[in-house]
C-alpha cells in the first residue's frame, strides 16, 4: 500500500491550511472572534495542517478505524468535528438566549419601578 499523495496536492493543502490558520489568528487578534469559541477551529486548522504535511497519519487512522479508504476516514473525522462545533455553538447560543431573557425581564422591572417613582413624586408635589 502506498502512502503518498501527489506533491502538487500536498502543497495546495498546506497553503490552504496556512491561509486558514492565518485568517483565524487575524480574526482573533482583531477581536472579531473570541478565543473561547475559536479553540475548536484552531484545533481543526492544526489538524488539517498536520494531515497535509504528514498524509501517512490519515492512512494509519483509516487502518485503525478499519475504514476502507483514507478519504472515508477523513470525512468521518470531519463530520464528528463539525458535530462537536455545532454542539458547542448550541450551548453558547442557549446561554446567550437565557442571558438576554433575564436582562429583558430586569429592564422591564426597572422601568416599572422608575415609572412608579415618577408617579409618587408627582403626587407629593
Amino acid at each position: 500500500m502506498t502512502y503518498l499523495i501527489p506533491l502538487k496536492l500536498q502543497i495546495i493543502l498546506i497553503a490552504i491550511s496556512l491561509l486558514a490558520t492565518a485568517q483565524l489568528i487575524r480574526m482573533i487578534v482583531r477581536y472579531k472572534l473570541e478565543l473561547k469559541y475559536a479553540l475548536l477551529w484552531i484545533l481543526m486548522s492544526i489538524t488539517s495542517l498536520c494531515l497535509a504535511i504528514f498524509p501517512i497519519i490519515l492512512f494509519q487512522i483509516a487502518e485503525i478505524l478499519n475504514v476502507e479508504t483514507p478519504t472515508n476516514a477523513l470525512f468521518l473525522m470531519a463530520i464528528l468535528l463539525i458535530l462537536a462545533i455545532i454542539f458547542s455553538l448550541t450551548i453558547a447560543l442557549s446561554r446567550a438566549s437565557n442571558k438576554i431573557k433575564n436582562l429583558s425581564q430586569e429592564l422591564g422591572i426597572l422601568k416599572c419601578e422608575i415609572e412608579a417613582l415618577r408617579i409618587n413624586n408627582k403626587k407629593e408635589e
